[in-house]
């Protein structure tokens, strides 16, 4: 005998049926999506947070600049989010968060550069 996996109860048909009605399917699918949706937005939420971090700190003029990566994290930059990743020519890795980059020189000073 088959189960509906959204409430359970038993039904009878096509051994691959999962539903016991469109309801339950209907509620299956809205359910899956909206945790799919919430945790989307958290990452994104986050990469924002990022971003609007790094536009503070490098105003309209600035095109690069150099700061300890304490005060970034003072500011609740969080290091693990980022949008993409760049090694240039000597090795060096940039970590993208939208239109700005972030390389770290040592495990205390980090350079902001703005993508051109």
């Amino acid at each position: 005998m088959l189960t509906c996996i959204q409430c359970g109860q038993k039904m009878t048909g096509r051994a691959d049926k999962k539903y016991c009605s469109d309801d339950c399917k209907n509620k299956y699918h809205q359910t899956y999506q909206t945790g799919a949706k919430s945790e989307v937005a958290q990452v994104d939420k986050i990469l924002h947070r990022n971003r609007q971090i790094l536009a503070t700190i490098m105003g309209e003029k600035r095109n690069k600049f150099t700061l300890a990566r304490l005060d970034l994290d003072a500011m609740g930059f969080n290091f693990k989010y980022i949008t993409g990743i760049y090694t240039n020519s000597q090795g060096k890795l940039y970590h993208y968060v939208y239109d700005f980059a972030w390389m770290e020189f040592s495990s205390q000073e980090v350079m902001i550069v703005r993508k051109k």
